[in-house]
């Protein structure tokens, strides 16, 4: 075994600033929700870059709890890390996070956050569980598309042209 540092993962420190930023992007009205439900999220540091398709990841958010014969150890595990067993995990790349200034930090959180909504059903509306609670999940990106595509077609899709109407309007 040699002496490299395998620790693939750190928590965040105070230093890193992120639990401002998490709280800031948490008041914002996109967000708020996950507030009201009482969301509990928690944030991990990725210390190695991870490509994925040949790009760079810089964040991604898990839900924890995973199914099968090695359920019990990774919720042991999880919760040996942190303490507890959180909804959502949040990874975000450390080197990234180091690189960037608070804007680019607050849209990388805003980002991650936005993949965290409330499950809807087969019929498009949200879901709740028995108690009447609203059941969680993850959530795609809004846009899958080429950069090529959209070049030669345009925007030949409602959720193209939503994306091109949200970027025109936004505010920075």
């Amino acid at each position: 075994m040699d002496d490299e540092n395998t620790d693939l993962f750190r928590l965040p420190e105070p230093s890193d600033g992120l639990s401002r930023i998490v709280d800031d992007v948490l008041r914002m009205p996109e967000h708020q929700h996950l507030v009201e439900n009482y969301i509990d999220l928690a944030f991990l540091f990725r210390t190695e870059e991870k490509i994925f398709g040949g790009r760079q990841v810089l964040g991604t958010v898990y839900e924890p709890k995973v199914q099968g014969g090695l359920r019990d150890v990774f919720e042991w595990m999880i919760r040996l890390l942190l303490g507890r067993l959180p909804q959502f995990l949040v990874v975000l790349d450390e080197g990234y996070w180091e690189a960037s200034d608070e804007r680019l930090r607050t849209i990388l959180v805003f980002h991650e956050l936005c993949h965290v909504r409330q499950k809807i059903d087969k019929y498009g509306s949200p879901r709740f569980d028995s108690d009447g609670l609203p059941v969680y999940g993850l959530r795609a990106h809004d846009v899958e598309e080429f950069t090529a595509v959209a070049a030669r077609y345009g925007a030949w899709n409602d959720e193209i042209r939503e994306f091109i109407r949200a970027a025109s309007e936004g505010s920075e």
